[in-house]
């Protein structure tokens, strides 16, 4: 299982496990070749987030490769997960 986090210059974001990374990657990049746009981000939660892209912004995508197995074992830290992280 892979989870994914988007950094947008300082802010990070955590995204939905169903999220389309390659459609996102478009997107962001169509927005900086563009100048600029607002790029909707699918982020975990009953929250809404757009992010205003341009060249001048740091964006970086981390990849996490993890066990679902090790998400049922308290005894093994998974950092980047809270209870909002999974989608139902």
């Amino acid at each position: 299982m892979q989870a994914h986090t988007l950094t947008v210059g300082e802010r990070l974001f955590r995204l939905r496990s169903s999220c389309d990374v390659t459609a996102l990657v478009a997107a962001l990049t169509a927005a900086v070749r563009q100048g600029g746009g607002m790029v909707r981000l699918p982020v975990v939660g009953d929250v809404g987030v757009e992010a205003l892209v341009s060249p001048g912004v740091s964006v970086v995508l981390e990849t996490f490769e993890v066990d679902p197995l090790a998400l049922l074992d308290p005894a093994v830290p998974v950092p980047w997960f809270a209870v909002d992280d999974f989608d139902y």
